[in-house]
């Protein structure tokens, strides 16, 4: 739990850093938006840093792992997804495969045996 939330934290950290590095005399507002967000991450980050809750905030996996696309917004997780890997990876496989889509499984040929008296 705490090594996933300093991981978190720490990658948070560089990305803001990366972030500010990049940015010239006069930022776009968007670049200024992108930055807070990154800070706000790792905010949240340092905040459940001693907490007992789990960094994912998920009921199943509550120290799973968390969602390397959570947060990222040039590719943003669609909507009803958490930070859960493992809770995003199961619907993710969900969508990849809608019911109409799978194939029709035939129900296997029940054989009785004749008793014999």
């Amino acid at each position: 739990m705490g090594y996933a939330n300093l991981r978190e934290l720490q990658t948070a950290l560089t990305t803001a850093s990366d972030l500010a590095s990049a940015m010239q005399s006069a930022p776009t507002r968007r670049d200024a938006d992108q930055l807070v967000d990154v800070l706000r991450q790792a905010l949240t980050a340092a905040s459940s840093l001693g907490a007992e809750t789990g960094p994912t905030g998920c009921a199943l996996h509550p120290h799973g792992a968390v969602d390397p696309l959570y947060g990222d917004p040039e590719d943003p997780l669609p909507p009803g997804y958490g930070k859960c890997l493992l809770c995003n990876d199961r619907r993710r496989r969900a969508d990849a495969h809608p019911a109409h889509a799978r194939p029709y499984a035939r129900p296997h040929p029940r054989w009785r045996r004749r008793l014999s008296a």
